[in-house]
């Protein structure tokens, strides 16, 4: 399983005119890293998400082979601690959809709130922005975080069965 923390672009931008974003980037397997949506094709949809929307992107975690059904991951575990380290290194996590942030419900928003307490949100890339700045959004993260939940179990399933 290869991972890394990449600070990417230069800092020389006046960081309190821009916000800070970090990418978190995961595939949990072999064909979605191939096929499905490769690492390139979320830093490329989330650097261009950043861009239009004014965030600087000061790093990237990339993690690879790494299921999101827990919390048992290298990587994530490496940028929830630097969100939460006090230094207020970025303010934003960007992910392409919340699943690749957390399969599971639960522990999801459990992540969420430890973030909130720091100050850092997690935006998925593919949200409207009306959305972001709404009641609205939270009860709609939770609905696709227990739709994606039921997948993940479903798949699982199908897969321990032979189909």
């Amino acid at each position: 399983m290869k991972s890394h923390e990449q600070a990417s672009g230069s800092r020389a931008h006046d960081s309190a005119s821009e916000p800070r974003a970090t990418l978190y980037m995961r595939v949990s397997t072999g064909r979605q890293a191939e096929h499905d949506l490769s690492i390139p094709d979320q830093r490329q949809q989330l650097q261009s998400w950043c861009r239009s929307h004014g965030y600087a992107v000061a790093t990237e975690f990339v993690e690879a082979g790494a299921s999101a059904t827990d919390d048992r991951r290298a990587v994530f575990q490496q940028m929830i601690e630097r969100a939460c380290d006090g230094e207020a290194a970025f303010d934003v996590i960007v992910v392409h959809s919340y699943s690749r942030f957390f399969r599971e419900a639960f522990e999801q928003e459990f992540y969420l709130r430890k973030l909130a307490k720091h100050k850092v949100r997690v935006i998925r890339s593919l949200s409207r922005s009306a959305m972001r700045t709404s009641r609205f959004h939270a009860m709609m993260r939770k609905v696709i975080a227990l739709f994606d939940e039921y997948q993940s179990r479903r798949e699982r399933q199908a897969t321990s069965s032979g189909r």
